[in-house]
């Protein structure tokens, strides 16, 4: 997958730290990002013992993705039902150990019970991502390990932008751990994968989105490449995306159908565009498109897109009492964390 694409589904995720000094631990976590979930570790047994005992969330929703892939296949879809793959994505959002899905490990180098570089080649786990802490007479060590392939990121605890710089690798880095493990997902899904995810125009304008809307969270909603969206208290929105082909398909059906000149005009320029399906229930009536089409803005990249934000779950229901949001789990990790000390 591309460095730019857009993952199936991204959340926030946990970061380790670990490093035989707590004090140091304890004061380092005061310059990260209030945002960033983490735990501290001050021996590298306990941390091994945490990773090996977490189960990969992402791991078990491919699992869900191939188990709706089997039902998919004896159950008839029609053109205005949701694929039933996506369906398990979606679900995501009611699994409260998400956030705890631990994505990035940042580890010491100089440890006395164990090197970070032998701690990252014990970790079974080949999807987590590792940085690992040197001085500066461990960095030519620190370079054959990533030559090696054993971590990601090598940075100076003597750098005077350390905690900047390891902050900011740490959310690169666990974009790229969702980015492999989209494709897994990807691959298990009985549709192509839309062509938004992969141009990177259009991943730029999606992260500007995000920022803007302050989503932290994002599913893939259709094969069109609509997403579900929620911020750090759980509110939903949706981006709603059509591309050209899909609008072609979109005035075909309403033309078939009956449609009003008007809504047929409105299709045809990309001034509206359809939101309608869900899972279970039936098509809308069509001689009721007025209810079904939303304003929509055009972004021309390698395609040409139209694109709605909307707000409330206007795609599907969501059961929002069902679902933990991130400014909850943080408060749980800071609840926890007040406890150890």
């Amino acid at each position: 997958m591309p460095p730019f694409s857009i993952p199936t589904c991204y959340f926030p995720s946990t970061a380790l730290f670990i490093d035989d000094s707590r004090d140091f631990l304890l004061n380092f976590v005061l310059q990260l990002d209030e945002g960033l979930a983490y735990r501290v570790f001050d021996s590298p047994f306990d941390a091994l013992d945490c990773i090996y005992k977490k189960r990969c969330e992402l791991d078990l929703l491919s699992q869900r993705c191939l188990s709706e892939y089997t039902e998919a296949k004896n159950c008839p879809l029609t053109n205005h039902t949701v694929n039933l793959d996506l369906a398990a994505i979606h679900a995501e959002i009611y699994n409260s150990r998400r956030f705890s899905e631990i994505s990035v490990v940042v580890v010491d180098y100089a440890m006395p019970e164990m090197d970070g570089v032998e701690f990252c080649r014990r970790i079974e786990n080949t999807n987590i991502k590792k940085i690992l802490l040197t001085g500066q007479a461990d960095e030519k060590l620190a370079i054959e390990a990533f030559n090696e392939g054993l971590i990601d990121r090598y940075i100076q605890k003597s750098d005077p932008n350390v905690a900047e710089l390891i902050t900011k690798s740490i959310y690169d880095l666990q974009l790229h751990y969702f980015q492999a493990m989209s494709d897994i997902v990807v691959r298990m899904l009985s549709v192509t994968s839309p062509s938004c995810l992969h141009d990177k125009k259009f991943a730029d304008f999606f992260r500007q989105l995000r920022q803007e809307k302050g989503a932290v969270e994002y599913y893939l909603a259709d094969n069109s490449g609509s997403f579900l969206l929620l911020d750090d208290d759980a509110n939903v929105s949706f981006l709603i995306v059509k591309n050209e082909s899909d609008m072609r398909l979109h005035y075909d059906l309403a033309l078939d159908n009956g449609a009003s000149e008007e809504v047929l005009d409105q299709l045809a320029t990309g001034e509206k565009i359809p939101c309608f399906w869900q899972a279970n229930t039936q098509a809308p009536q069509w001689d009721d498109w007025s209810t079904c089409l939303v304003p929509a803005q055009r972004f021309v990249s390698n395609e040409v897109y139209f694109y709605a934000y909307v707000q409330g779950p206007v795609l599907f229901d969501v059961r929002q009492e069902k679902v933990l949001s991130y400014h909850s789990h943080l408060e749980e990790l800071d609840a926890e964390e007040l406890l150890s000390v």
